[in-house]
């Protein structure tokens, strides 16, 4: 197989997916929370600082959308993964004591360079896979996001193989070497096509966008049940592990039946052609609600539609983000040990793949058959995080209700990830989608900022004072934490079914096209 056989869609399709899988070592905060704990004897509001600020790189993710748009994907992977690999072995060097005890300000600048080189692998990726396939949105921003949503199952497997039995430091190493490596591999591969040489919303793209779900899907069941397999051995994790890359390689043979037929086409012979977009946004106007086209980036963020959308995701996200990042001390208060800890981790990355995959799959199957904007869809998955949150509040006389409350809140979250990202794409085309994509997510970490401060941090060790300091035991540690989350939560539903009433009418003369 030559070079130009790598110059083709569904490479680029495959090796974003690879890329992902590994990218979500934020979401495994919880695996070394603890360690952070106790290794700087830190109070509860602190450690929850810290995990705040692995959220405010917006201003990151904004160049990233900046630099995909005038520049090219190539070096927004590369600035992805020297941030990832700069940030996370400095944080591995300040926990395991090879560097001087940081101030707390330190730890929290770290960690935000650390954890926000996620925000350039996903421009890189999503935005240039939903470029590619255009008329298939749906389920690739769910497919893109899913991968994401199992990454940090995927690298706490790597983690349990290459350090077996150790703390939650060496975890770090995983998350620094393994992305970056993944991202400068397939830095010369990702890279954007004409969609007019290619089967733009073809029953056949759709067919092979469906064969390269099934394995990653098959991947989401796999680690599910894993988690409940307690191997207690370094030969059963290796087991996995190989088991989880032959199931990540699959893809590789749907590309390659893929680019054959693409190939063979009477209407697709010639070689896909790069897509020079810099700058331009007509090339996408015919894929956007005619309101906004030929809109300018800040006539766009201006407008009561968008900001409908940024509300929504500010809100619902960030109340996922506060409830990933303290459910370790969650489940530490209700007496759970560290592998159950685990476990959680699992079932939350596990869920987030679903509600991403899956509601990005609903989203276009209920546009297209019934003309249902993706904002009603929007709407319920709301009304599940605020169950999930209630189920937390009850897991102290139901313990199973964890287990449950952990799938509701991993699988919305998920969702609202996947959802709004489309929201935006349907609204605005994707000419400006990079930049208005990070801007989005601008509102989750100045939410969750005090969502995690001023609520969940500060409640914990209010409580844990009462019960004469230190660690805090028992439901009342967090039950008025989550119903303050349950409440937002309600209103991140009003909201989002208010942009459903505006734009539904629209979404009826996008499907009428």
């Amino acid at each position: 197989m030559g070079y130009d056989s790598f110059r083709n869609r569904w490479v680029v399709l495959v090796a974003c997916i690879w890329l992902e899988c590994c990218t979500g070592a934020s979401y495994g905060f919880s695996i070394y929370s603890q360690t952070i704990k106790t290794r700087f004897g830190y109070n509860q509001e602190q450690l929850d600082t810290i995990a705040v600020f692995s959220n405010l790189g917006v201003f990151g993710g904004i160049l990233s959308g900046l630099l995909y748009q005038y520049c090219s994907a190539w070096l927004v992977l590369l600035v992805g993964a020297l941030h990832n690999l700069a940030g996370y072995a400095v944080l591995w060097l300040f926990l395991t004591g090879r560097m001087a005890s940081p101030a707390l300000w330190e730890l929290c600048v770290v960690t935000c360079v650390a954890m926000n080189c996620e925000l350039y692998y996903n421009t890189a990726s999503m935005v240039t896979c939903v470029t590619n396939f255009p008329d298939n949105r749906g389920i690739v921003v769910g497919l893109m996001k899913g991968c994401a949503g199992l990454s940090s199952a995927v690298l706490s497997t790597v983690w349990q193989v290459l350090f077996p039995g150790s703390d939650g430091s060496s975890f770090l190493i995983v998350a620094a070497i393994v992305p970056s490596a993944v991202a400068l591999m397939i830095m010369p591969v990702v890279r954007k096509y004409e969609p007019e040489n290619c089967e733009i919303g073809s029953s056949r793209t759709m067919q092979f966008l469906a064969m390269a779900s099934v394995p990653i899907v098959f991947l989401a069941m796999f680690l599910m049940g894993s988690a409940f397999w307690d191997a207690n051995s370094l030969q059963g994790d290796r087991v996995e592990f190989a088991i989880i890359l032959v199931i990540m390689a699959l893809p590789l043979y749907v590309a390659w039946k893929a680019i054959a037929h693409e190939r063979t086409s009477t209407t697709n012979s010639k070689l896909l052609e790069p897509l020079n977009t810099k700058g331009s946004s007509n090339y996408s106007d015919k894929y956007c609600i005619i309101e906004y086209a030929n809109c300018s980036l800040w006539r766009a963020i201006c407008s009561l539609d968008f900001f409908l959308v940024f509300f929504t995701s500010a809100v619902a996200i960030a109340s996922g983000v506060v409830a990933i990042n303290n459910m370790s001390q969650v489940a530490t208060s209700l007496g759970y040990a560290q592998q159950d800890i685990t476990i959680f981790v699992t079932l939350i990355s596990v869920a987030q793949f679903l509600g991403r995959f899956g509601c990005g799959v609903l989203s276009d199957y209920f546009l297209s058959k019934f003309e249902v904007g993706r904002p009603l869809l929007t709407a319920l998955v709301e009304l599940i995080l605020c169950c999930g949150n209630l189920l937390i509040i009850i897991a102290g006389t139901f313990p199973r209700a964890l287990y449950l409350g952990c799938i509701f809140i991993g699988f919305s979250f998920g969702a609202n990830w996947c959802l709004n990202s489309i929201t935006v794409s349907d609204l605005f085309g994707l000419g400006h989608f990079g930049a208005l994509y990070n801007v989005v997510m601008m509102g989750n970490p100045v939410v969750s900022y005090v969502l995690s401060i001023w609520v969940a941090g500060y409640l914990y060790d209010k409580e844990g004072a009462k019960q004469g300091g230190g660690q805090c035991k028992g439901s009342t540690c967090f039950n008025l934490t989550f119903i303050i989350l349950a409440s937002i939560c309600v209103l991140a539903t009003l909201t989002s079914s208010i942009l459903w009433w505006r734009t539904k009418h629209i979404y009826r003369k996008r499907t009428s096209k």
